[in-house]
């Protein structure tokens, strides 16, 4: 690999030394990264060896397997994603949470008009149209501020990852439809 950084970090996950390479290559005992910069962050130091040997136990597919982007892969390729890191024994929290909001991101479009059918109905006897109008734009912005909350909570493993795509749509699909059958009664 090419120009790569390695962070040392203590037991308590602070980072304790920074190292810098133009060159690493894997070996029996690990990475050997060629000409290393180390920078020691208890000392403030800065070294310069010939060789460092790092990240002992980690393959290039683990490495491979760091790179996914759940938000730009496409359904069934992120579907792999998720088979290879359950695999390899890592979290797949964010990438099942990004999984199912492919599916459920979409259907917002479908969404949006049910929200915003509170200043469409119920005009001939209340009027007060700038307040429906409000109240519809306020529901809709809302979606996406719980949705994108939800998402990020499932991400990290605050929700589970089918809840936190699907939540946000299901609660404010009953509220529009609740808004719906108010509206019209």
């Amino acid at each position: 690999m090419r120009d790569v950084t390695f962070y040392r970090r203590s037991p308590n996950g602070e980072i304790t030394q920074q190292i810098d390479a133009p060159l690493a290559v894997r070996g029996r005992d690990g990475w050997s990264m060629q000409t290393p910069r180390v920078f020691t962050v208890g000392t403030a130091s800065l070294s310069e060896p010939a060789e460092v040997i790092v990240a002992k136990g980690i393959t290039p597919q683990d490495i491979e397997l760091a790179s996914v982007d759940p938000t730009a892969q496409p359904l069934w390729r992120l579907d792999d994603s998720i088979a290879a890191y359950r695999a390899a024994g890592r979290d797949t929290d964010e990438l099942q949470a990004n999984y199912w909001h492919k599916i459920s991101g979409p259907l917002s479009a479908v969404l949006m008009p049910l929200l915003g059918a509170v200043a469409g109905f119920g005009l001939a006897r209340s009027g007060q149209l700038f307040v429906r109008a409000m109240i519809g734009m306020a529901l809709g912005f809302a979606y996406f501020v719980l949705d994108n909350a939800a998402l990020a909570m499932g991400n990290f493993g605050g929700y589970p990852p089918f809840l936190a795509a699907w939540a946000p749509f299901f609660l404010f699909l009953l509220i529009g439809e609740t808004v719906l059958v108010r509206t019209e009664e």
